[in-house]
């Protein structure tokens, strides 16, 4: 479900009623890359945000629970290649689970600029439906969503 109105991307977009469920895919989608951009997920309110909050011990425990069970069986293997392959597809699954755990932990509510920039991957996504667009020059703003959204920015990394 999105963290952004439906109605306001529809006013944004200066979109007809039967563009709804296009939109409301492309939504999601802008939705989710901005997420992955800022590596921490966002919510329509603070409730919302609690609430994932409370399960992350839970699945952090959980995770770690099949991460044993996962590296326990990969030892029995005699064969030492396959043997390394379980490890790493459990040492992989342990990962994902941790970095969206991180994800929402580090959550906050949707502001402002976070909407904004969303807005703006949506027009993107909206006007370019195919992947490749000929006849025309493009260019990238200069003060885009990705401007909007690095304030908010957790985790980069190197």
């Amino acid at each position: 479900m999105s963290a952004i109105s439906i109605d306001l991307a529809m006013r944004h977009l200066l979109a007809e009623p039967e563009d709804r469920v296009l939109i409301e895919a492309q939504l999601e989608a802008a939705e989710e890359a901005a997420m992955q951009f800022l590596n921490r997920r966002f919510f329509a309110t603070q409730e919302a945000v609690d609430s994932a909050k409370a399960g992350v011990l839970a699945k952090l425990k959980q995770a770690r629970a099949a991460n044993t069970t996962a590296v326990d069986a990969a030892m029995l293997e005699t064969d030492e290649s396959l043997q390394v392959r379980l490890l790493d597809h459990a040492r992989q699954a342990l990962a994902e689970v941790e970095a969206e755990a991180d994800a929402v932990a580090y959550g906050i509510v949707v502001n402002a600029a976070i909407t904004a920039a969303c807005l703006l991957k949506l027009g993107h996504l909206f006007a370019n439906r195919e992947e490749v667009i000929t006849g025309t020059t493009a260019a990238e703003l200069p003060l885009a969503s990705k401007s909007l959204l690095a304030p908010y920015r957790v985790r980069m990394g190197v």
